[in-house]
């Protein structure tokens, strides 16, 4: 297979994805200079894979010393806590300014290892290695990192580029089928905010090429994020689709028992419902759009689309400002806007329609 770049934007300058196979000894020297410290933050759950060893024996041999760390798997990690400790061991192991961190497993690991990197000794160079679908086609790319707090999902954080992100695909191997089709939910987010042959693509089922797919969900992330880096505009924003009652329901769950890709899988049925009623999306496209999450295998409902329950976590929503709260919603598939001023009224029978399993109305 062939190694296929994308680059991308940042305050700090272009850096470069890779997609594709073999990239950790082909395309990781180019980035990763040898005889420096290196703190390697790895997901347990792919922490003894064959994969993970390999790296570990190479950085062990290139560099002046090795410092790995496990990050529990789950969204759990993303705690001050587990900050504090990950901070703290390599504190303990004397990590020095010329080290380097990389960031080796899926979003919550990418998520709070960059954070580590933005932090620690006031910055160290990152290097993202995803090795799900989630952290290949969203997280790992534009920069931004951070850790939850008890009332909210990425409420402390920093936007820290990497120096390059290595979508390794033989990493995906490795994930179990529910793991895999929870990605694909980011993966028809990208596809219903900005390109409808993506979408199209997906409608029936798994796709054929993943080498493809992830870089053109790279390259839509990379064009939104190199636009609004910073979350400013409006533009990045729009890679939330689905994300703001997504984020509610984990949050009332306690971060357990539903996967992010499937939270976001459910925000994305409610946000192309109150499309329906706030921006003349189509009930048909709608109903099409349920249609391609369930033939990825994702749920389109659950009993928690309750208002009372779900409207503290959705004022706390990161796109809030102090007009209130910001829905991404559709005009089209590929086709989405920033909105603000929606009636509690039509989020609250937006909420009910999903939830009672019955078609959208206007």
């Amino acid at each position: 297979m062939s190694i296929q770049r994308v680059r991308v934007k940042s305050s700090a300058g272009l850096y470069p994805v890779y997609i594709g196979d073999k990239l950790l000894p082909t395309v990781l020297p180019k980035h990763l200079p040898a005889k420096v410290p290196v703190a390697m933050l790895v997901d347990e759950g792919v922490a003894a894979l064959p994969l993970t060893t390999d790296l570990f024996h190479w950085l062990e041999r290139r560099s002046s010393r090795v410092v790995r760390v496990r990050i529990p798997a789950g969204e759990r990690s993303k705690s001050i806590d587990e900050y504090g400790r990950v901070l703290r061991q390599l504190a303990g192991a004397g990590m020095t300014r010329d080290g380097w961190v990389l960031a080796v497993g899926g979003g919550v690991t990418g998520d709070l290892a960059g954070f580590v990197a933005a932090t620690f000794l006031r910055g160290l160079p990152l290097i993202q290695i995803p090795t799900t679908v989630v952290a290949m086609v969203d997280s790992s790319v534009g920069g931004k990192t951070g850790v939850d707090l008890p009332e909210g999902k990425n409420l402390v954080g920093a936007f820290y580029p990497p120096q390059a992100v290595l979508a390794d695909l033989r990493w995906l191997q490795f994930l179990s089928p529910v793991e895999k089709r929870a990605g694909m939910a980011e993966v028809l987010k990208c596809g219903a905010i900005a390109d409808s042959k993506l979408f199209a693509s997906l409608a029936k089922g798994a796709p054929r090429s993943m080498a493809k797919v992830v870089k053109r969900c790279v390259e839509i992330k990379a064009k939104l994020a190199g636009e609004d880096e910073k979350d400013l505009k409006g533009k990045r924003a729009l890679l939330n689709f689905g994300h703001t009652v997504a984020h509610g329901l984990e949050g009332i769950l306690g971060y357990d028992g539903l996967r992010h890709g499937e939270a976001v899988a459910i925000g994305m049925a409610v946000a192309a419902h109150l499309s329906v009623k706030a921006r003349g999306f189509k009930r048909k496209t709608a109903e099409k759009l349920k249609a391609a999450i369930r033939a990825q295998g994702l749920p389109v409902t659950h009993p928690e689309l309750r208002w009372d329950r779900l409207s503290t976590w959705i004022s706390r929503d990161k796109k809030a400002t102090s007009e209130g709260i910001r829905w991404v919603l559709l005009r089209k598939i590929g086709k989405a806007d920033l909105v603000s001023g929606v009636a509690e009224k039509k989020v609250m029978a937006a909420l009910e329609e999903v939830r009672e399993g019955r078609p959208a109305k206007g």
